[in-house]
């Protein structure tokens, strides 16, 4: 599966509803995007805590009403304002719908709101929720509706995560996959073979070197076929900036399916 990280951006403004659809256009299983709240407790897609980089505003998003926001235009990868709107997360879901399968960075800092949302449009099947919790600290906070969602626990490696971790959660839960954060090379690296074999997905990151324990994507520019590390080594989850090169070289090699 490949999960285009905010969107398409390389083609349209991050996290905007143009790279989204752009993603989309491409045949990506998954876009990842990420939450922040306005003054006035409306959801919209913003990576940084500030708005400075990639909107012509300047600020935090709360220091904003979203009629504010929609006054605002966003940037393009080079810095250059565009025609293009700060989109709510709702006016996303309604393009998502039916389409691809979402992640939701950051969604449980404000999942009260974004619960009744997905509740509405009946979207839980189509919505990945991850975090960093132990599984004692995820079941305390989400137990009650664990089994409706979609949720994937992050395996920090390169921090000195491991089985511990992963086995908790086999043991009590039926998680949608592991993401594993790699580090900057292969020193943490397990085998994620038998993980697998338990119907668990793998997901690892192929944006940068920290990541991806240096299989990264500007690599694969050169030679695509280092993209091969990944399904050598059993991963069958890769969020990438560079979406419509995995997806060439995936069709290549008989590895790639669409699969909401």
């Amino acid at each position: 599966m490949v999960v285009a990280h905010r969107a398409d951006w390389r083609e349209a403004p991050e996290n905007s509803i143009a790279a989204i659809k752009k993603a989309i256009e491409k045949g990506v299983n998954m876009v990842e995007i990420d939450l922040a709240l306005t003054k006035d407790n409306i959801l919209i897609l913003m990576h940084d805590q500030t708005i400075d980089r990639t909107t012509t505003g300047k600020g935090k998003p709360s220091d904003y009403t979203i009629a504010e926001i929609k006054s605002m235009y966003l940037r393009d990868g080079l810095g250059s304002p565009t025609e293009m709107k700060v989109p709510t997360l709702e006016e996303v879901l309604d393009i998502t719908n039916g389409k691809v399968f979402i992640n939701l960075d950051k969604a449980f800092h404000y999942f009260d709101i974004v619960y009744p949302l997905l509740k509405e449009r009946k979207m839980f099947d189509q919505v990945l929720f991850k975090g960093t919790e132990s599984y004692d600290e995820f079941n305390k906070k989400y137990g009650k509706i664990k089994n409706q969602i979609h949720y994937m626990p992050i395996i920090r490696l390169a921090d000195g995560e491991g089985q511990k971790k992963i086995n908790e959660y086999l043991k009590n839960y039926k998680v949608y996959g592991f993401e594993f954060p790699l580090g900057p090379d292969e020193t943490h690296l397990i085998d994620f073979k038998e993980i697998q074999k338990k119907n668990v997905k793998i997901w690892v990151n192929s944006m940068w070197k920290s990541l991806s324990a240096g299989h990264n994507d500007d690599k694969t520019l050169e030679n695509p076929n280092l993209y091969n590390w990944y399904s050598d080594h059993d991963v069958n989850i890769i969020q990438t900036d560079r979406p419509k090169e995995l997806i060439e070289f995936l069709k290549t090699k008989n590895l790639y399916y669409f699969l909401q």
